[in-house]
């Protein structure tokens, strides 16, 4: 009997703390991103398979955006538009940061 509760200590030990990267997800609704960014349509603003696709393999350049430190490879010209958003990702633990990129590169196709 008292192995099981060894077991399940020595489970939640292994279990890492902080941001997972399904927490992502979360991050991207808790900012209102999927108010202008869907998955599949982008009519005035790409969608995440558009920007999933411009920054494919090119996580650390997402990074660098979401961190404010370059502009916008997927549509620049509209890059005063995210001026505001982007501010708030700059707000984000970098691993927060780095689950809300995991996320929207997870939509590639």
């Amino acid at each position: 009997m008292r192995y099981w509760r060894l077991f399940i200590l020595a489970g939640l030990l292994l279990v890492p703390f902080g941001v997972q990267a399904e927490d992502g997800k979360d991050i991207f609704k808790s900012l209102l991103c999927g108010n202008c960014h869907k998955v599949d349509t982008g009519k005035a603003n790409p969608s995440l398979k558009e920007i999933t696709r411009f920054y494919k393999g090119k996580e650390s350049q997402l990074l660098n955006y979401l961190n404010g430190e370059v502009g916008s490879v997927v549509n620049p010209e509209k890059g005063d538009r995210m001026k505001r958003y982007i501010e708030k990702t700059k707000a984000l633990k970098d691993e927060e940061r780095k689950a809300l990129a995991e996320y929207i590169l997870s939509h590639g196709d």
